[in-house]
């Protein structure tokens, strides 16, 4: 059995995930060979006869789509690993500004750049939009997460290597939360910044805005359980990605109604930031965007000028 890890636009941290099951990967060596990983080994190129490649990261420059396709056509099964592979993850939020004035900043705005602001000329193009790994070639599994939680990688794998079949909970990160659930009367939203929530109540009937009623489980809750707001890192729930009439938003807001006693349209008048606080781990998803419910797409042009 011959597995391959494969880096496109992305921290690396799914692959450190990986590394991060300590013995419990010696276990998958033992029935498994890593012949390809950037970031542990010095292989420079994908062997050919690869029984599993793992993908993380977004695909956002030429060199990501030459490097997927490579692989794909290496590899048996594919499985794109971790929420930018599966959902664009936070690379898709790069849309949300034009090629120059991206560049502009990240080689001329920062403390850190050289002093004679010069923009390199021999880095890949980028492409003309982020794309997530199943936007371009076919995918067999998917793993959410950002990175995927240890306790379910230690499930996943083996089950990989082997060919045995798994089940896993396919259910929200409500499921997962131990909060008490309840009705809210005058309901306000706030910033995550604001006073210190209450660790027994559900966050978002306290005003917090948390994901976690529209967010694909399998990390434990582990966001709300340290009194932290779900911001959604592991790609939207299974309803939402079934139905074409639900999203992310729209069922937020919906979620935030059934609550408290506000209409929807007053709750929308207090969302902030639309982009980052409801798509930063699916903006960069053809799958999402292409819902006509969607705010993806109006996004990107209102501020992709």
């Amino acid at each position: 059995m011959k597995i391959a890890i494969e880096e496109l636009a992305s921290c690396s941290g799914c692959t450190i995930a990986i590394l991060d099951l300590h013995e419990a990967l010696l276990d998958i060596l033992g029935k498994a060979e890593i012949v390809y990983a950037p970031v542990i080994m010095d292989v420079k190129e994908p062997p050919e006869g690869i029984d599993i490649a793992f993908v993380t990261g977004a695909v956002r420059n030429e060199e990501n789509q030459e490097r997927l396709r490579k692989i794909r056509k290496r590899a048996k099964t594919v499985v794109a690993l971790g929420t930018c592979a599966c959902y664009g993850g936070i690379s898709g939020l790069s849309m949300l500004f034009n090629r120059e004035d991206l560049f502009n900043y990240v080689f001329r705005g920062v403390e850190t750049v050289k002093p004679d602001g010069v923009i390199p000329t021999d880095v890949p193009p980028f492409l003309y939009r982020a794309f997530a790994v199943g936007d371009l070639v076919k995918v067999d599994y998917y793993i959410t997460g950002c990175p995927p939680k240890e306790m379910y990688l230690k499930k996943i794998l083996p089950a990989l290597v082997s060919g045995e079949p798994l089940a896993l909970s396919k259910k929200s990160v409500c499921s997962e939360c131990d909060r008490i659930m309840g009705a809210h009367e005058n309901w306000q939203l706030r910033r995550r910044h604001e006073g210190i929530p209450d660790r027994e109540h559900c966050l978002l009937g306290q005003g917090y805005l948390c994901l976690g009623a529209v967010t694909f489980g399998r990390c434990g809750a582990s966001c709300p359980h340290s009194n932290v707001p779900c911001h959604g890192c592991n790609g939207p729930s299974l309803d939402i990605l079934r139905e074409p009439c639900r999203d992310i938003y729209n069922m937020m807001i919906r979620r935030i109604a059934d609550l408290t006693d506000k209409p929807e349209a007053e709750i929308e008048k207090g969302i902030y930031d639309i982009a980052h606080t409801f798509y930063p781990f699916t903006i960069g998803s053809l799958i999402m965007e292409d819902k006509g419910i969607s705010k993806i797409r109006d996004l990107i042009k209102e501020r992709n000028i």
